[in-house]
């Protein structure tokens, strides 16, 4: 319904959700009250807001019964081995999430790997104590968040090699195929090595033109990434020490050799990059 003000005949008519009222957006004269949305109570404290909310929180796959119930379980063994089971892994991921600063989206689309592969029996007893580790690690490619296996192997105390082989396991089962994140390593490695941004910029260059060739295919993020990086550097007359950003990258230094040569080989040189 169209509403005009009786005063100066103004259409510019605004709803005030603070005040809860309808005012005219020329003279400020008052036309009405908007219904309130807010709840009937009020709370003094986050305990008083628990108690009377009559609602439950949003669903989320982080719960074992996706937040359908009203109170959790008094035991993890309350409701069966494989809920209990189920609702240490998902707390696992959660914390997980939490203390490397994942956001919820991460944890969430973690959970929901797990819950896949739990469904279609692809985890063994061996792969329950790196599962949240190794999910959470897929999520975040999923989400083209770069962290380093190494990082989850650190916070959870499991292995890294453990970790990756549970990882190449769900992505087989689950046919899932999280997409490469070289751009993502190169902003992460030139700010934690305090570089200029152009060398940023280059490096993302440089990878650009390495992907037109094909030379990503089949080959790690990091390498490439770290490699970009370093024929940048030298470009822009930055100094780069290849054992640290190497270290930094998660690779050797002759790794790091290799693929920035076989860059520079493909492309045609230092020359073949400014072109």
């Amino acid at each position: 319904m169209e509403r005009v003000c009786p005063i100066c005949g103004s259409e510019e008519i605004v709803e005030d959700r603070v005040s809860g009222e309808i005012i005219c957006g020329v003279c400020g004269h008052v036309l009405g009250r908007v219904p309130s949305r807010e709840p009937e109570w009020r709370a003094y404290g986050y305990g008083d807001r628990i108690r009377r909310e009559r609602v439950g929180a949003p669903l989320t796959p982080l719960l074992h019964d996706l937040g359908f119930s009203t109170k959790a379980p008094r035991s993890l063994g309350e409701k069966g081995s494989k809920n209990g089971r189920m609702i240490g892994i998902l707390s696992q991921i959660h914390r997980l999430a939490s203390s490397m600063g994942l956001p919820n989206a991460v944890a969430e689309t973690a959970a929901l790997i797990y819950r896949r592969a739990e469904k279609l029996g692809l985890l063994t007893r061996s792969m329950y104590r790196v599962v949240p580790a190794a999910s959470l690690y897929l999520a975040a490619r999923v989400h083209g968040i770069p962290r380093m296996i190494r990082e989850f192997s650190a916070t959870s105390g499991a292995g890294e090699k453990a970790i990756f082989r549970c990882c190449m396991k769900l992505r087989l089962g689950l046919k899932l195929n999280p997409p490469r994140i070289q751009d993502a390593y190169i902003s992460r490695f030139v700010k934690s090595m305090g570089l200029d941004g152009r060398v940023e910029g280059l490096a993302n260059t440089i990878l650009e033109r390495a992907k037109r060739l094909n030379l990503t295919q089949g080959r790690s993020s990091r390498p490439m990434a770290a490699a970009a990086i370093y024929i940048a550097a030298k470009i822009l007359n930055e100094r780069v020490s290849q054992r640290r950003l190497a270290k930094l990258a998660g690779i050797s230094p002759s790794t790091l050799r290799r693929r920035y040569k076989e860059i520079l080989r493909e492309i045609g040189g230092i020359h073949g990059v400014l072109r």
